[in-house]
């Protein structure tokens, strides 16, 4: 393989730059963390940019030859984590193409970093990708053709607002002029992962999470440093933001259960006070399930299947509008004669965005003409009504913002068919416009994680399994084979413990997840999250082939777990999806006869875990407040344990002695356990400042070693916002 000149070490593609001397990687100027080896295979890659560069050249190259493991799957980890960094795809690559049984091959044109070897110098880039033509302009892009299904929702949900920020403005063919994007600055700098943002016009107010709780925090829209605004909630989730700027809708976002009580929140600082009795339906990841009316007299929240009404002391509640579905992110109109808001499909979980009149009259889709391969996410209008901007999504291409302008006159008509202002490899999600209407918030996101275990001797959280970015790890009987679920494209793997003799049990096509070998080491029960309307359990032979569906019915199923002589399965369902389900409860399906058997008293209990002799059955409430536990032989429940916090990925200890729980959402979060036959659990490790990932509602994933060692998913991910400078026609 060729060496790139010395007036090659500074590689640029794009908005990227590589630095192969200080193994640095940036996107417009912005450092991108990067692990070694899926550097060394992209320097590799640009050496031999638009040639093949082979598996067995990637392996002489980076690993030595004394080194030992299943080096294939170690070069489809490190292409996954650098496609994961450069917001690359592996079905429509933009910069690295997979030759199917062959290996790689770099296809962006890059340019040297030396001037004197261009034919024409670079093009200035901004922070964002925004490029201009020679004449001022930006550049036409088409709007790509999108797919059938919705396979990029799920993982839109667990992100909905930190998102990674590249994009290249689109001019439009429509019947109107659009917006344009002029220019864009970052506005916060601190690397957290940011779940939810909103904007008074002035300041941006970001829930900011580690993963075991959200806090919350202010920015000015200019830019400078962030401020951490104190509130008594242990973890918080925020909604809207009142028209006077004095105070903001939030509520204490602990467990996993669906409606909470809303709070009204003074800014900058001061006590909250709940509002009446409301409880509504809210989201950890979206803004607007309690909006305030523009004058400030009334609030509109979300409950089940319908939207409400009440005063701003919370009294006088009235329903406004019934649907099938939930809705999410609501805005009114400036003049407070409309919402909108998106309406999630209870059985496909496309999203769409609806109008209302603020009677409750006129319910309606609107924009009927939209491809059904597209799920909108509900925005926000101009300050001036003139324009309405909003987020839609496909499986083809990620996120990205959208504009349509607004009907005239006293009759409100439809509003224009809308137009796409940024596409690029990356999603981009709206979060706020400025109060002159000339500036949309925007967020960057890049999602990178690494499996670690927590050492007791040294107190450190150390690589496990490499460190390859990886969660939900389950271990056979024998504790010589482990499966696990590697990210980011959530399919499912089984190796030996040292990393050897790894194989791909499920295609992209599945979305497995919560994996559970069998206690004869021979199958893995795994979940799929997208196996048609509802998830469902598969088994599979832990030497592949086709996957076995285990029981079809109309509602969601999770976290199976085997009995401990193989024979049975213990599943549950999800409690943050129950608008699209009948009852919680625990079942076990018999594996030979394929009768299913509710467990007495389950009724609100999932996370179901079988211990190790067989004679227990842990179980956590649905709001994830309690842990419970089973007794086969007396058919009675008990109340195990009652703490501050939440209740996450409970397991069993080798001998079955003790239930290890993840405790989250807590002042304190720590992975915690409880002896059988005892009711209050010991620390064994803080996590306050383990930085995790949101992988769903029910929060960061964790598990236990056979050794009973934790194991977490340390996350790399950063996430920042930016404003985008507009010019409004």
């Amino acid at each position: 393989m060729k060496e790139l000149r010395r007036t090659e070490q500074i590689v640029r593609f794009g908005v990227f730059e590589v630095d192969l001397c200080s193994g640095d990687l940036r996107k417009a100027g912005l450092r991108i963390k990067l692990q070694d080896q899926p550097f060394k295979v992209l320097a590799a890659l640009l050496e031999q940019h638009g040639q093949l560069v082979t598996r067995e050249e990637l392996r002489g190259l980076i690993w030595p030859e004394e080194s030992f493991g299943d080096f294939d799957h170690a070069v489809h980890i490190a292409i996954g984590k650098l496609r994961i960094a450069l917001g690359d795809s592996a079905e429509a690559p933009r910069f690295i193409e997979t030759l199917p049984r062959r290996g790689y091959r770099f296809i962006f044109p890059i340019a040297n970093a030396d001037p004197s070897e261009q034919g024409a110098p670079l093009a200035a880039v901004d922070p964002l990708g925004i490029r201009a033509t020679s004449d001022g302009t930006t550049p036409k892009s088409p709007i790509p053709a999108a797919s059938g299904s919705h396979k990029w929702l799920w993982m839109a949900a667990v992100i909905l607002l930190p998102v990674a920020l590249t994009g290249t403005f689109l001019r439009s063919s429509r019947p109107f002029s659009p917006p344009k994007v002029i220019r864009s600055v970052q506005i916060t700098h601190d690397g957290f992962d940011k779940t939810n943002s909103l904007s008074d016009g002035s300041r941006l107010y970001i829930t900011e999470s580690t993963g075991s709780r959200q806090f919350l925090v202010q920015v000015s829209v200019a830019g400078g440093e962030r401020s951490v605004i104190p509130t008594p909630f242990a973890s918080i989730a925020i909604s809207d933001v009142s028209p006077d700027h004095s105070q903001m809708l939030v509520t204490d976002a602990v467990g996993t259960e669906n409606e909470s009580q809303i709070w009204v929140l003074p800014l900058p600082t001061g006590t909250p006070r709940r509002l009446g009795d409301i409880v509504a339906h809210w989201n950890l990841w979206s803004a607007g399930w309690a909006v305030w009316f523009p004058d400030g007299r009334r609030i509109a929240f979300t409950k089940g299947s319908e939207i409400y009404t009440a005063k701003a002391d919370g009294t006088d509640v009235r329903k406004l509008v019934s649907f099938v579905g939930s809705a999410e992110q609501m805005r009114f109109s400036p003049d407070g004669t409309r919402l909108r808001f998106t309406l999630k499909d209870p059985q496909s979980e496309a999203r769409s965005i609806w109008e209302v009149r603020a009677d409750g009259s006129d319910l309606h889709l609107l924009f009927p003409e939209r491809p059904r391969d597209f799920s909108d996410l509900a925005g926000d209008w101009s300050p001036d009504g003139r324009y309405y901007f909003f987020t839609s999504c496909s499986d083809l291409n990620p996120c990205g913002l959208w504009a349509s302008r607004e009907p005239k006159g006293f009759l409100h008509g439809r509003p224009s068919p809308p137009v796409q202002l940024t596409v690029g490899p990356t999603p981009v999600f709206l979060n706020g416009i400025s109060r002159d209407g000339k500036k949309l918030f925007v967020g960057e996101w890049t999602s990178r994680g690494e499996l670690v275990r927590y050492d007791a001797k040294s107190r450190q959280f150390l690589p496990f399994l490499a460190g390859m970015d990886a969660e939900q790890v389950d271990f056979s009987r024998d504790g010589k084979w482990v499966t696990y679920i590697s990210n980011p494209d959530q399919t499912l793997w089984r190796s030996r413990v040292d990393g050897s003799q790894r194989m791909q049990l499920t295609s992209s096509a599945v979305s497995a997840s919560l994996p559970r070998w069998s206690p004869d080491g021979k199958h893995i029960a795994y979940v799929d999250q997208h196996a048609g309307a509802f998830s469902r359990i598969f088994v599979i032979s832990e030497q592949g082939g086709a996957p076995q569906e285990m029981l079809a019915e109309d509602q969601n199923q999770l976290d199976p777990s085997w009995s401990p002589n193989g024979e049975q399965l213990a599943f549950g369902r999800a409690p943050w999806l129950s608008a699209r389900m009948g009852k919680i409860d625990i079942r076990i399906l018999d594996l030979y006869s394929k009768e299913v058997s509710t467990i007495p008293g389950s009724d609100d209990l999932f996370y179901p875990r079988w211990s190790p002799d067989g004679q227990y059955l842990a179980a956590v409430s649905s709001d994830s407040k309690k842990l419970l536990l089973f007794d086969f032989k007396t058919r009675k429940w008990t109340n195990w344990i009652d703490e501050p916090g939440a209740v996450a990925f409970p397991a069993w200890s080798a001998d079955g002695r003790y239930i290890f729980f993840d405790n989250i959402s807590s002042e304190n979060p720590g992975y915690r356990r409880v002896r059988v036959g005892q009711n209050h659990s010991e620390l064994l490790v803080s996590l306050k400042d383990l930085h995790r990932g949101i992988a769903s509602q029910r929060g960061p994933w964790s598990g236990v070693a056979p050794d009973d060692s934790p194991l977490f998913e340390r996350d790399l991910s950063t996430g920042e916002i930016y404003s985008l400078e507009m010019v409004l026609p």
